[in-house]
């Protein structure tokens, strides 16, 4: 009786599980991380790729960081021979599409850290999308030094996609 019972408890828990991973796999974050707050700044910036596997447009309402009271999404745009950063209130993720947030382009801005943030740490990031889907990954914290000590080895790779 006990057996049955716990081969028909497993099939139940395996069974959800490959659910709950197909109807979530189709949102996935990689490579999510935040910069270190400068100091006397009062914003720092954070970084992820999102890739959207479903065969719909799906759109990113907000992100929270924990530990940090306000995350906004922002893009860069030329605008009048500048470029200038913009808040946006949502983000459309193209089906089939991947968004890569980095320098010059989509990024996330931090405000209003409740703690230091320390590198090599790593922090619970939350993205909400106007379906009511939540996708939970982690961003590692880095510094400014690693940032620079990156940018300089992107310098000699190229990546196609």
């Amino acid at each position: 009786m006990l057996r049955t019972t716990l081969g028909t408890l497993i099939c139940a828990v395996s069974l959800l599980l490959s659910f709950y991973s197909a109807a979530h796999g189709e949102l996935m974050v990689s490579e999510a991380k935040v910069r270190t707050f400068l100091p006397a700044s009062e914003s720092s910036v954070g970084y992820l790729t999102l890739m959207n596997h479903s065969d719909h447009d799906r759109v990113l309402k907000k992100v929270e960081v924990e530990t940090l009271g306000r995350v906004e999404i922002h893009t860069h745009e030329h605008k009048n021979g500048m470029m200038q950063m913009r808040k946006l209130e949502e983000l459309q993720v193209p089906a089939h599409q991947t968004l890569v947030f980095q320098p010059g382009g989509l990024h996330l801005m931090l405000f209003a850290p409740s703690q230091k943030l320390v590198a090599g740490e790593q922090l619970k990031m939350t993205l909400y999308f106007a379906d009511g889907d939540r996708v939970f990954t982690q961003a590692r914290i880095y510094n400014l030094l690693e940032q620079s000590q990156d940018n300089n080895s992107d310098e000699h790779q190229h990546h196609h996609h």
